[in-house]
């Protein structure tokens, strides 16, 4: 599935799509508009170097946001190469799994992925759509009382605090919301 992302400008959705709809339809818009962009699911805002005309823009995104890379190794699995620090007793565990050290640790992660505790998934979203409000309505009123509201899990306290925020991005931050209370109550 191709990610989605949203283009914010004034605190309004401008476009939204994957990067490459999203950079075509803010440049037939605007060629002088350089909105914020964040990926849809995680709330995580996407740096985009907005100089140029729309496949300038294209051209510039990096490997990993346009999906490509002319990287040698693996590049359809993204592997990157990053230190890891353990100790002795780790490396000699490691070493005697199957496939080595990486193909080990790359199994762990996955497993401890899928095996995400409730509590770890409310916390990791939470802090995605937290850091997602922060960053577009940071200094707006109802941002503290809204923040507060999304960690307590009150949903008549957020509805109230974000009541007067732009009616696009209050539904977005509101679905947000209600699949994270759904998270906390059990029903997902």
């Amino acid at each position: 599935m191709t990610s989605q992302y949203l283009a914010l400008h004034q605190r309004s959705i401008l476009a939204q799509g994957s990067l490459e709809q999203l950079v075509t339809q803010v440049k037939s818009i605007d060629q002088n508009i350089e909105p914020i962009v964040v990926d849809t699911e995680t709330c995580q805002r996407i740096n985009i170097d907005w100089q140029g005309d729309a496949q300038t823009v294209l051209d510039k995104l990096s490997p990993k946001d346009a999906g490509t890379s002319n990287k040698r190794g693996r590049p359809k699995l993204g592997v990157k190469a990053k230190e890891v620090t353990l100790l002795p007793r780790h490396w000699e565990w490691l070493a005697t799994q199957r496939g080595g050290a990486s193909a080990t640790l790359r199994r762990l992660v996955e497993e401890a992925r899928n095996n995400a505790k409730p509590e770890d998934i409310i916390c990791m979203q939470q802090q995605q759509l937290d850091g997602f409000m922060l960053v577009i309505f940071g200094d707006e009123p109802g941002f503290e009382e809204a923040s507060r509201a999304l960690y307590r899990n009150s949903k008549v306290s957020f509805e109230s605090a974000i009541a007067n925020w732009p009616a696009e991005l209050k539904t977005f931050v509101l679905e947000k919301f209600n699949t994270l209370s759904a998270l906390h109550n059990g029903e997902v």
